[in-house]
């Protein structure tokens, strides 16, 4: 054989080799998920972000969608944020769980706000402790005081409050994320760094009412997210865990009063037609984009926290990015909670391992995310959730590769409740609650202790 045969056998070979190679690669197996992060955003709303994403806003959400999977995602009522995180976090609803509303009355008449002792069942980072998964959360309702986490830790939602060693388990965290609060004097620097307007209740286009309340305590707000913010990055770099989780709340809090800085010509064309019976949905669509204009500051905020966190993350990881509800236009303004409105729908989006890219999820639930996440770490989902995977965000390949397992319940064993706090935190939080309208300043709600069957 002519060496110049024997040289075109040999790129002939080379080019199936090659070719071979590349099917090989293409169709690799997704690499199995070790990792889950969960952001969480209250407040949320599809109809606020969308406008935003078609004006080329929100890259990050642009890219997860295109990277991964989103819907809007299914809430329920009472469409109360201490309600709606236990649910995410269960899997459960909220007659299970045990959170029936933002307070209870106790045996003493009192109205108290419910605390992780008022919880009846175990979280999906409890569930993934006790299986000797490391777990760490940041900033979730009802989670004071913390109990242990065995391997892991857990910054309660009374950290953001008060600067206390009792709010953050293990208590030897605290010396550590303390230092990284922002302090309320650096908070309008921050707002102007960030791009944030100040809001003035003189320039509100429709009167503000209660909402002033919000609008005076902002700064707060704002500065209690930077610390979370700030918290997280620093447990996400010194105390490494398999499962993350973090929460923000600053979108529901804009949310509650940016509605009175809208087009007032718009807005009164809506109440108008409203009030006619005469809405159409291209209408409210309008009022929609004016609203996104104006919250679009903490939307972008959230877009940058995603962004980060996509830059963190490997092949490994699941990402969860979800929000408990949104907010529409009711009864003469933008609102979550009436109950004789249909609780709004918030947003979900998943990327990662066996995810698929630029897919649409049917019909997810609050409840679907506590057993998505369990399965992602190789465990069984409960048969007693009120929730399930969520296989139609999932290649079909991958989830043959891993099935979805199932158990008849976690709950054999009791939960470790946090211990007795050495401080009582009630007044700020029913503080927090009243500023924001979630409960009446002269009145008490009517829910019976957390520890009634």
């Amino acid at each position: 054989m002519s060496r110049s045969a024997r040289a075109r056998i040999v790129a002939v070979l080379l080019i199936i080799a090659g070719g071979s190679a590349f099917v090989l690669r293409s169709h690799r197996p997704a690499p199995t998920i070790e990792r889950v992060v969960l952001l969480g955003f209250d407040g949320v709303a599809p109809n606020l972000m969308e406008p935003l994403l078609a004006q080329g806003k929100l890259p990050a959400i642009r890219r997860l969608m295109a990277e991964g999977t989103y819907a809007p995602l299914h809430s329920f009522h009472p469409c109360k944020s201490g309600v709606l995180w236990t649910s995410i976090a269960t899997g459960k609803t909220m007659l299970k769980h045990g959170i029936l509303d933002w307070t209870y009355i106790n045996d003493h008449g009192m109205a108290l706000p419910y605390e992780d002792t008022g919880r009846r069942v175990k979280t999906y980072w409890e569930i993934l402790s006790e299986r000797g998964i490391k777990t760490g959360t940041l900033n979730w309702w009802v989670s004071y005081p913390p109990p242990a986490i065995p391997g892991g830790f857990l910054v309660s939602n009374a950290f953001r409050n008060r600067a206390d060693v009792d709010t953050v388990s293990p208590p030897s965290l605290f010396d550590w994320i303390n230092p990284v609060r922002l302090p309320y004097e650096a908070v309008p620097d921050e707002m102007k760094r960030e791009g944030f307007p100040v809001w003035k209740k003189e320039d509100a286009t429709v009167p503000l009412g209660a909402a002033e309340s919000v609008l005076q305590s902002y700064a707060t707000y704002f500065g209690q997210d930077v610390t979370v913010d700030r918290a997280s990055d620093y447990l996400w770099t010194h105390q490494p865990v398999q499962v993350f989780s973090t929460y923000f709340r600053l979108p529901d809090v804009t949310s509650h009063f940016v509605g009175h800085f809208v087009d007032r010509a718009l807005y009164d064309e809506v109440v108008s037609l409203d009030q006619q019976g005469k809405r159409t949905a291209a209408a409210l669509a309008r009022l929609d984009a004016d609203m996104a204009r104006v919250v679009a500051p903490a939307y972008e905020r959230v877009d940058r926290t995603i962004a980060k966190y996509l830059d963190r993350l490997d092949d490994r990881t699941l990402l969860l990015v979800c929000s408990d509800h949104g907010f529409a236009f009711f009864g003469g303004g933008y609102n979550h909670y009436n109950p004789a409105m249909e609780a709004p729908d918030g947003v979900l989006f998943l990327r990662g391992p066996g995810i698929r890219k630029g897919g649409r999820l049917t019909g997810p639930r609050l409840f679907d995310i506590a057993p998505t996440i369990l399965h992602a770490m190789g465990q069984a989902v409960a048969e007693d959730m009120d929730g399930t995977v969520l296989r139609n965000a999932y290649e079909p390949a991958y989830l043959e590769r891993h099935p979805v397992r199932t158990i008849v319940t976690y709950e054999g064993s009791g939960r470790r409740s946090g211990a007795p706090p050495s401080h009582r935190s009630d007044e700020e939080t029913l503080d927090d609650l009243r500023t924001l309208g979630y409960i009446d300043a002269g009145k008490a709600t009517a829910v019976p202790s957390p520890t009634a069957p």
